[in-house]
């Protein structure tokens, strides 16, 4: 029985066919787009948490910074007889802000009173009803004086300084590391706040939260209250820096716009050893690492 033998020319036009039949083109597409869903999410997100790092710079003569105007510490700007006044355009740190007061207010952001704390009223003949309105008006706002503190504790952290020495202050750790970190503690962010409303409704008015164990009404105020709070956290992350300033927030992401660019050709890399031959993958990798060495120069 005869056997064909192939010309090196033919065996090369083979294994070249064999590679090319083995590129996924539209698996690799669909990972481009993915890819870039998803660096828009990092821009996005890691901008806003800049963002509210920034806002903990003081911005007027009083010692108040614009975070503090976004999430009140402060007891009295949670009643409705002390009015929060709002902010026009400042600067701090050489970099603008352009704060939309008439966005803010329309959530009810830099506004004071609505429910529970409309209820509040000092007295001190006030009936059992209209104590009870008190301790829940003042447990509420406990809570959230107690949970906004943390968070701008927190966020200081990563606060730039005046001295530029702060290396927690580095745009691009903050953008690709604490950020995502913000989302991926959640579970127990969720945790720490039902067992913070907890300790707010105990220490307001031990007798109400103690009685209403029993009477069901305290787990019913402390779970909403948590979970409206849990929400509010991962809006607060993901929309409100949009909502307060989106010029800012373009200005941000333009600043770290080299190290997005280098963070999507790593995944549109891994997406060409995944889904194309060894070929492409590996010339499109070593055009990245030009690519790195150029930004550096």
């Amino acid at each position: 029985m005869a056997t064909t033998s192939l010309t090196p020319i033919e065996e090369k036009k083979k294994v070249i066919k064999s590679e090319t039949s083995d590129n996924k083109w539209l698996p690799f597409g669909l990972s481009i787009i993915s890819n870039i869903l998803l660096t828009l999410l990092i821009a996005i997100s890691g901008a806003n948490f800049i963002y509210m790092t920034t806002a903990v710079i003081k911005l007027d003569n009083n010692g108040e910074s614009l975070l503090e105007k976004l999430m009140p510490t402060e007891e009295s700007k949670y009643f409705p007889q002390n009015q929060m006044s709002g902010g026009g355009e400042r600067c701090s740190a050489g970099k603008e802000y352009s704060t939309n007061w008439t966005n803010l207010n329309k959530i009810g952001i830099g506004k004071t009173g609505g429910f529970p704390y409309s209820s509040y009223e000092e007295g001190i003949f006030n009936g059992l009803f209209q104590r009870f309105k008190n301790w829940l008006a003042k447990g509420v706002a406990d809570s959230y004086i107690n949970d906004r503190f943390i968070l701008q504790k927190w966020l200081s952290l990563f606060s730039p300084d005046k001295d530029g020495k702060n290396i927690f202050a580095n745009e691009t750790f903050q953008m690709f590391i604490m950020s995502p970190l913000m989302f991926l503690v959640f579970p127990l962010v969720i945790i720490f706040i039902f067992f913070s409303s907890w300790f707010s409704l105990f220490k307001e008015g031990w007798v109400f939260a103690l009685v209403g164990m029993f009477l069901i009404y305290s787990w019913v105020i402390n779970s909403s209250v948590s979970i409206v709070q849990s929400m509010q956290y991962l809006l607060t992350f993901m929309f409100l820096p949009i909502i307060a300033d989106f010029k800012r927030i373009k200005k941000i992401i333009g600043c770290n716009v080299k190290a997005l660019s280098l963070f999507f050709g790593l995944l549109v890399c891994s997406s060409a050893f995944s889904y194309l031959d060894n070929t492409i993958s590996i010339t499109m990798f070593v055009v990245y690492l030009g690519m790195i060495i150029k930004s550096f120069w």
